[in-house]
């Protein structure tokens, strides 16, 4: 089959989404179905650039300093249609619900071509960005998206959490949870030696046990909420650490955090890793924080289990997803003093909250196949949902008002 991914986010710049979408792209071509993505110019021709995937880059506002881009499709619409015109796509494949996205549905609508929608990211979380972190934006935020929704063919859901939440905002569509793929492979060859070697960078070694948080540093993370839970069990007499793997905006912020709770010694940033280097630095903790409410299914969740780490986790969409309390960690309220109590729990005998975790639900011959049988489907049953013009709305209500007339 053929098939046409919109993404606003792509290699070479790393994100969630980016990750995922290199992921799909890996099962699919292994089942020999041809690709075309459709992604933003980041300026070049990049090193991570796949050569077993048809690429169409789209103009775009580049942002060298975070290696981002944001695609203008507004201004070559006509040759993103020529494009797909040309591969002939089976199904299209949308990861985001603006931008690129509002490309793909327009060329779904075009083409007659079925339209999937893979929802990666709680939108409403990020309202703060544009000063509007209050309700009727972040409402505007979910009418949009079940708008979005009910433009698709079919949406995909990471977890069983999040295809509720897309059904209460609005989405009239099939809805079908498959989990964004995860390459596990990455924790089965880690040597004591890789795990040393990266104890000794960050002077692990001065604390007798080891919080850890991976992900990017920003507000919808909750990231405040470790640090002050960490100066609590240091209050109380703990040697403890707090490891940080990762970047953003926010990292300046839980810098000050630190020194303002007096354990800035005992925070390290450990800055961003590759996808290697992260799964061996997942052993260097001993349990791991996870007090995200913005997370869709939390990639880093599964993570921690392959590396047999226990989890603190308040609880959200993403941790209800992964964490069973008391089995392969603990849920916590979002409080310091709460947050610190389960970490002081879990610390005092890590090995009660782990449990043999079975990742090939999550790897390329699982996450194909039900991509597969989804775009099979699709293909069979063809373009379903498509815009509506004004006038054919406007002629649908006046047949509603108007009486039955005879011969009508």
């Amino acid at each position: 089959m053929r098939i046409a991914i919109f993404t606003n986010n792509h290699f070479p710049r790393v994100s969630g989404v980016a990750v995922a979408v290199d992921f799909l792209e890996t099962a699919l071509v292994r089942l020999g179905h041809e690709i075309l993505t459709v992604c933003p110019n980041y300026g070049k021709k990049a090193e991570k650039m796949r050569d077993d995937v048809r690429v169409y880059q789209v103009s775009s506002l580049r942002l060298p300093d975070v290696r981002a881009a944001i695609p203008l499709p507004v201004f070559e619409r006509s040759l993103i249609f020529e494009e797909v015109e040309a591969f002939g796509p089976d199904v299209i494949h949308s990861h985001h619900p603006f931008l690129l996205g509002e490309a793909a549905a327009d060329a779904a609508d075009r083409f007659g071509v079925p339209l999937v929608y893979t929802f990666h990211t709680l939108y409403e979380f990020w309202t703060h960005y544009v000063g509007l972190d209050v309700e009727p934006a972040k409402k505007l935020v979910r009418d949009y998206l079940a708008a979005y929704t009910n433009r698709c063919d079919a949406v995909v859901s990471p977890t069983e959490p999040i295809k509720e939440y897309i059904a209460e905002i609005g989405c009239e569509r099939p809805i079908t949870v498959i989990p964004t793929g995860i390459d596990l492979s990455r924790f089965e060859s880690i040597s004591d030696e890789q795990v040393a070697t990266l104890r000794r960078r960050y002077r692990l070694e001065r604390f007798d046990q080891v919080i850890l948080w991976v992900g990017r540093i920003t507000e919808e993370k909750n990231n405040r909420l470790t640090l002050e839970a960490t100066a609590e069990l240091v209050r109380r007499g703990h040697n403890v650490g707090l490891l940080i793997f990762g970047k953003g905006p926010d990292r300046l912020e839980l810098e000050l955090l630190a020194s303002r709770l007096g354990i800035r010694d005992r925070v390290v940033f450990g800055g961003f890793l590759d996808q290697r280097e992260v799964a061996a630095a997942y052993r260097l903790g001993d349990v791991f924080a996870f007090p995200s409410p913005s997370d869709t299914q939390g990639i880093v969740l599964y993570e921690a289990q392959a590396a047999g780490l226990p989890i603190v986790a308040t609880r959200s969409m993403a941790s209800r997803a992964a964490v069973v309390d008391g089995e392969n960690g603990l849920f916590a309220d979002d409080d310091p003093t709460a947050f610190a109590d389960a970490l002081e729990r879990v610390l005092a005998d890590p090995s009660r909250y782990v449990r043999p975790f079975d990742g090939s639900a999550f790897g390329y011959d699982a996450i194909g196949k039900r991509y597969d049988e989804l775009y099979r489907d699709l293909a069979v049953r063809g373009r379903e949902v498509g815009e509506v013009s004004p006038l054919s709305k406007l002629v649908e209500r006046i047949r509603q008002v108007l009486p039955a007339a005879p011969g009508r």
